[in-house]
């Protein structure tokens, strides 16, 4: 079996999981087999299967395998009935939260007791999960929670009772992960664990397979891998570290671009041997699913469009003031964001406050992008670093010109100055920000300037990026590691 290994999913995704959802419809193609594996407590998890069209067979959560009347059939079909999500609160004389109940969209209820305590240092009441309990009849799954200090809070003390007719105690939270994974291995033969998110899943699995466990891992790298170099030697990305520590133990290692392949390979030429260095692939996390003819603007409205989450490391704040920028110059240009996230709030007062409230507009979250793309000329992005940059590629989809910072690698592998783009320099520092967004702005002007030549481009480029060309890709490495 091959599995794609994550920590959780929901209603608003990174582009990890969008980039699993593009593999899986690449492996439903090749009918090669596969499951999406998620280890993070997901109470919603089998509603947003459904938002994300993932059938209950592709799917194992952690939590469904422990608690299920049949761990076999789970692991074979999924789950047979799905859940109504609910949940309610108790609280006690003080208004305080003490206990909450779902149930789960799972077959398990989930209790969670809060504890109250005074912190001295901050001088204020805190209300904190203590205890939780997940149920399904006679099967258990429950934890306490410990402060380990500068590690944070963490699950300790678990007890698993019922599980194939035995109960368990783990001590920590990655020998429940650990005694997991075992049993993934132990019920399917010729097992590929393709690690897309998760320390711990990846440092449980090497150990595993260090121990002689026959497994193959393939390491998917989804963001910059190189922070910086000192005194001669790199300094790793943290969440990649690891990876590179246990170079020896990966079987595949994946990037996104040629251009992240080439400059790791570089990056570890003295570190590792040439024939290591082979195992480091580059396969598109995202293709051009549709190939949309090149466009013609009509020489009225400038219509700016951007997908992303809505956190500050996306900078949507800085396409909103090249907007602003735009208009001041005498542009009629109007920006349409799509996206949620925790930087909602701020962008909206930014809006009110450049009184741009007619011109610039949240349009939520997009469950297809390609599609909603196509109703604007110019997509933007003002990320600073992208592995790849999924919605590149589905601007590129409906040959719209593109206008982004230069970021590695993602803008400087898929879009190209003059063909099918616009790239504009930037710096990482704050103080910048000013002269960062007049590149932007700039940049997106030539995209308008040069408009039909570049949505040209953008449709040449679509080219390359065919799903049947990435589902080859995949199928061939999958052959040579089986």
């Amino acid at each position: 079996m091959n599995f794609f290994v994550n920590k959780g999913m929901g209603h608003g995704n990174s582009g990890v999981e969008h980039a699993q959802f593009y593999r899986a419809e690449r492996f439903r193609e090749k009918k090669i087999p596969f499951k999406l594996v998620f280890t993070d407590l997901l109470p919603k998890l089998h509603l947003h299967m459904q938002e994300w069209h993932l059938a209950e067979n592709e799917v194992i959560g952690m939590y469904d395998y422990f608690l299920a009347d049949n761990p076999d059939d789970y692991l074979e079909n999924g789950l047979r009935e799905i859940s109504e999500f609910q949940e309610e609160m108790l609280w006690d004389l003080t208004n305080t939260q003490r206990r909450q109940v779902r149930q789960t969209t799972g077959s398990y209820t989930e209790t969670i007791l809060r504890d109250k305590r005074y912190s001295e240092k901050k001088k204020i009441y805190i209300v904190d999960d203590s205890r939780v309990f997940l149920e399904n009849g006679i099967h258990r799954l429950s934890w306490h929670y410990r402060d380990y200090g500068s590690r944070g809070k963490l699950a300790t003390n678990i007890h698993l009772d019922n599980f194939r007719g035995q109960s368990y105690f783990f001590e920590t939270f990655e020998e429940l992960v650990s005694f997991f994974f075992a049993e993934l291995q132990g019920s399917y033969d010729h097992n590929i664990f393709i690690i897309d998110r998760g320390n711990e899943n990846e440092e449980i699995l090497v150990r595993l397979k260090d121990g002689g466990v026959p497994l193959k891992i393939v390491d998917v790298v989804h963001a910059a891998h190189l922070v910086e170099f000192q005194n001669g030697h790199p300094l790793f990305n943290n969440f990649y570290q690891y990876m590179f520590d246990h170079f020896n133990s990966m079987d595949a290692v994946i990037t996104a671009t040629k251009l992240q392949r080439d400059a790791m390979k570089k990056d570890l030429a003295q570190l590792e041997a040439p024939e290591q260095l082979k195992k480091i692939r580059a396969i598109p996390v995202g293709g051009a699913e549709i190939n949309e003819p090149a466009r013609h603007w009509d020489g009225t409205e400038a219509r700016f469009v951007t997908a992303s989450r809505l956190h500050p490391e996306k900078h949507i704040s800085q396409i909103i003031k090249a907007v602003d920028q735009l208009r001041k110059a005498g542009m009629n240009a109007t920006l349409a964001i799509f996206g949620s996230g925790g930087d909602e709030k701020a962008l909206k007062e930014l809006i009110e406050k450049l009184d741009l409230g007619k011109y610039v507009t949240l349009k939520g979250l997009s469950q297809d992008v390609v599609h909603d793309l196509q109703s604007y000329d110019v997509f933007v992005s003002a990320s600073y670093s992208e592995g790849f940059g999924l919605t590149y590629i589905e601007a590129i989809s409906d040959s719209l010109p593109i206008a982004t910072y230069s970021n590695l690698f993602g803008a400087q592998e898929l879009v190209h100055e003059g063909r099918n783009g616009a790239l504009a320099d930037f710096s990482r520092q704050d103080s910048d920000e000013e002269a960062n967004v007049k590149n932007l702005a700039a940049a997106m002007k030539r995209t308008i300037e040069n408009y039909d030549e570049l949505s040209q481009g953008a449709h040449q480029v679509a080219q390359q990026y065919q799903p049947h060309i990435i589902a080859d890709q995949w199928a061939e490495l999958m052959e040579e590691l089986s």
